[in-house]
């Protein structure tokens, strides 16, 4: 089966329990960058499992052709930066500070050190880690850190300049020492996944005894999902092959063999989702890395604040799932 230019498999039942999968977002495009095709989204008929994933879906070796228009972390910060006037700086330090009179401040502080401003400093890997900011953030707090990234261009690469060591391959293909990690992290990474349950053994087998892993994904259970539907941004066919909630990462980590595990949802985020699930209700598309509408901020920031206070009420509603996860 090719979809556009994708090659791709019918996917009928769910990864995690074999149920079979109902239509839950049909017809859906790219409508970030370009990628070729039409996709669905099933939803598993489990209550008790509730996982979305893409059917068909694309094979392996034929996952790089949706990469292909794909943006840079990098390029995307740069463009974004390069285009800000001083009124719009100005009105964005405005923005942050009156987060951080709030607990929207401190639900954000905790999800830029990835969830480990409360643990002992150790060795950390960072899966998939992108422009780097993280490895650099986590350094500076004490850990000894270590990135995987397979996108040359993702701009990790030049932190070899500051004695962070980037590896260049796909998790599983690096055969990294058992053991050799106190804490491993992935940020909006494991939706990508070909295989999210084998990435999460391989990385059980890379903590030492003790160590946790940290996950954080797209929540089908959260608010914005609910409001915007198909335009919901975190779709993102056919890129996030697989899309998880609260109930089903603990599934997830526990067929990986991870002795412990705990989930929480988190809006500290929410502002981005929803700008961006704004331009596509209303335009259609976005541009990724362009400066949002003054419209698209005021329903952002709007938002932020709403889901914040909402997430007391409906804890599982945040935009974010947070898995962390000991071996």
């Amino acid at each position: 089966m090719v979809t556009g230019s994708i090659e791709a498999r019918p996917q009928p039942t769910c990864l995690l329990c074999g149920s079979p999968g109902r239509p839950a977002h049909t017809g859906l495009r790219d409508r970030l960058f370009g990628a070729p095709g039409e996709w669905n989204l099933d939803r598993c008929e489990n209550r008790d499992c509730g996982l979305y994933w893409l059917n068909p879906m694309p094979v392996a070796e034929g996952i790089s052709a949706a990469y292909e228009g794909y943006y840079t972390h990098a390029d995307a910060m740069a463009e974004a930066e390069r285009s800000r006037g001083r009124g719009e700086k100005l009105l964005r330090r405005m923005h942050r500070i009156v987060l951080d009179l709030t607990p929207i401040g401190r639900a954000r502080r905790a999800a830029l050190d990835l969830y480990l401003h409360d643990s002992r400093p150790g060795r950390v890997l960072d899966v998939g880690c992108g422009q780097g900011r993280l490895l650099v953030r986590l350094k500076a707090l004490g850990w000894e850190v270590e990135g995987q990234e397979i996108d040359p261009d993702a701009g990790a690469h030049s932190l070899e300049d500051r004695a962070i060591r980037v590896y260049r391959a796909p998790l599983a293909e690096l055969c990294l020492p058992e053991g050799r990690y106190d804490a491993i992290v992935m940020n909006h990474v494991i939706e990508h996944a070909v295989d999210p349950l084998g990435l999460l053994r391989e990385c059980r087998r890379l903590l030492a005894r003790g160590g946790q892993l940290i996950v954080v994904t797209p929540n089908t259970s959260s608010l914005g999902h609910r409001l915007f539907g198909d335009h919901w941004r975190p779709l993102e066919p056919p890129r996030h092959l697989f899309l998880f909630s609260e109930r089903n990462l603990v599934e997830l980590s526990r067929q990986a063999g991870f002795s412990k595990a705990e989930v929480w949802t988190s809006s500290a985020n929410a502002a981005g989702f929803v700008t961006e699930s704004w331009n596509l209700l209303w335009h259609g598309y976005h541009r990724v890395g362009a400066v949002p509408s003054t419209m698209a901020r005021l329903a952002g920031f709007g938002f932020l604040v709403a889901a914040s206070i909402a997430i007391t009420v409906r804890p599982r509603g945040g935009e974010e799932a947070v898995l962390r996860a000991w071996k």
